[in-house]
């Protein structure tokens, strides 16, 4: 395994932004690597106890992972934004072919080819191109009747966990998340019934609690990605977001091919588990999310209490996965053309150069094995249909701040955001995020939402579909008596 420096090394040195990331993620990059040693060599569950799990969470399809299409020549976005979270019109028909999706509007995330639209990535430049044919989940959206509305904003390259440019629909003040913010914005805007974004740690899951819309990643591997700026194969998917359970589900639907949709709500029955320790919440989110899990139970779910640190050690390994994997898929685009990157993307998609040797990248592939094997076995042993926990440990942080407060104590935001969201991308698990109930917003004088996350085993949508609409109805009933 390499020995990681402290030095910076940036291509731009007097880009005070891409210095400042790269020290602050190389120290994180070295507190991730002492993680997946520790788990690797303190490994009691072998990656033989259920293959399934480990199949599903180290080796998706990758010939589902590549864009189509070269970069463009660099032409002008498209007229037509709208508060920053359009940032191209599309030319949809409203009379596309009667489908289940027939009528309904969907704003598509700028790392997702739609053919006739560029695709920007939110570079400066990076990887721009203007494709001509869409990607596979959007034709797919498209045949169903589903009409574009235009390309939503995207943190640079989709690595991030807010959307600088757009502000929250209900605090302009605060960030929408990220990285699909201008996906989740739009939807809860109302500029658009519904979106497409893509999660590779959170991103769809983040932006959808903090916007209080509802996003779903699917198992990842389960539906093509070609058509998508990669970001780290090994995690990306594509997934939608809609204003309520049942839309983001007939998306769903459409894209893996397969019905979801229980005939009846009641979810009695399922064995959930909750985690007996889940750190600081904000005041507010501790509070839906208690209030939500006694609707739970009193609509006959089964509460077990879980002790475990697997979604502790899922952050850094999610970490490592997305330096290793970026870096190898974009390092190369960065060094020949810095400056059509700005200073934080350059960064990140490079600082991963220094684990790419066969010492960390076994390193990595089997911290991945083991935790997600440690994750089936704990499923096994408490007999869990699900995991349910808050999506984001607090509601959305103001813009453009490194920290947020978080039960008194501050906590860089990625680490703060990401808490809960990295744990089902490390091993491939499908989770939803579905608003609890809203909140007053400290200062604001409105409200802030709030979203819970519901995790199953990989390919167990449906079981992620049936206790989202138990809490949607919940919520609903909640909010109408008060």
């Amino acid at each position: 395994m390499t020995q990681l420096t402290d030095e910076a090394g940036s291509l731009v040195p007097a880009d005070l932004v891409e210095t400042r990331t790269r020290d602050t993620y190389g120290a994180w990059m070295r507190r991730a690597l002492e993680v997946a040693k520790d788990l690797c060599d303190n490994a009691q569950t072998s990656a033989a106890d259920d293959p399934g799990w480990v199949a599903s969470a180290t080796t998706p399809d990758l010939r589902y992972t590549r864009y189509s299409g070269e970069p463009g020549a660099g032409a002008d976005i498209a007229a037509g934004v709208d508060a920053g979270w359009l940032v191209a019109r599309g030319t949809g028909d409203r009379s596309a072919a009667a489908g289940c999706l027939h009528g309904l509007t969907v704003a598509v995330k700028d790392i997702i080819d739609v053919a006739g639209l560029p695709t920007r990535n939110g570079t400066p430049g990076g990887l721009w191109r203007e494709p001509t044919r869409s990607a596979a989940s959007w034709q797919a959206l498209e045949a169903a009747g589903a009409r574009c509305v235009g390309k939503s904003a995207t943190h640079e390259m989709a690595w991030g966990v807010t959307t600088p440019q757009v502000p929250h629909p209900a605090d302009p003040r605060r960030s929408a998340g990220g990285s699909s913010g201008g996906s989740a914005a739009c939807v809860a805007a109302r500029i658009s019934d519904a979106a497409l974004g893509t999660d590779t740690g959170g991103s769809i899951r983040i932006p959808a609690a903090l916007c209080g819309v509802v996003g779903f990643r699917p198992t990842t591997g389960s539906l093509h990605t070609s058509g998508v700026t990669a970001l780290a194969p090994e995690q990306d998917v594509v997934g939608p977001l809609a204003a309520d359970v049942r839309t983001a589900v007939a998306m769903l639907e459409v894209l893996l091919g397969q019905a979801l949709t229980p005939r009846l709500t009641d979810p009695s029955g399922l064995r959930v588990g909750v985690l007996a320790n889940p750190g600081r919440l904000d005041s507010a989110v501790g509070h839906a999310y208690r209030d939500t899990l006694r609707a739970l139970a009193a609509a006959g779910v089964e509460l077990v209490a879980i002790e475990s640190s697997l979604w502790r050690q899922a952050g850094s390994i999610s970490l490592l996965t997305m330096l290793l994997s970026s870096g190898r898929e974009h390092a190369a685009s960065v060094h020949a053309a810095p400056l059509s990157f700005g200073g934080e993307a350059r960064a990140l998609l490079t600082l991963g150069e220094q684990l790419d040797d066969d010492g960390t990248r076994a390193l990595v592939a089997r911290s991945r094995r083991v935790l997600a094997a440690q994750t089936a076995h704990l499923f096994a042993e408490y007999r869990l249909d699900a995991c349910i926990t808050p999506t984001t440990p607090c509601s959305a942080p103001l813009r453009e701040v490194d920290t947020v407060t978080v039960g008194g104590k501050d906590e860089p935001v990625p680490a703060a955001l990401t808490r809960f969201t990295a744990w089902a991308s490390t091993v491939a698990m499908p989770a939803v995020s579905v608003p609890a109930v809203s909140v007053p917003a400290a200062g604001s004088g409105g409200e802030l939402p709030v979203g819970v996350q519901i995790m199953a085993a990989p390919h167990d949508e449906h079981v992620c579909v049936h206790l989202a609409l138990a809490v949607q109805d919940i919520t609903r009933r909640t909010d109408h008596e008060q």
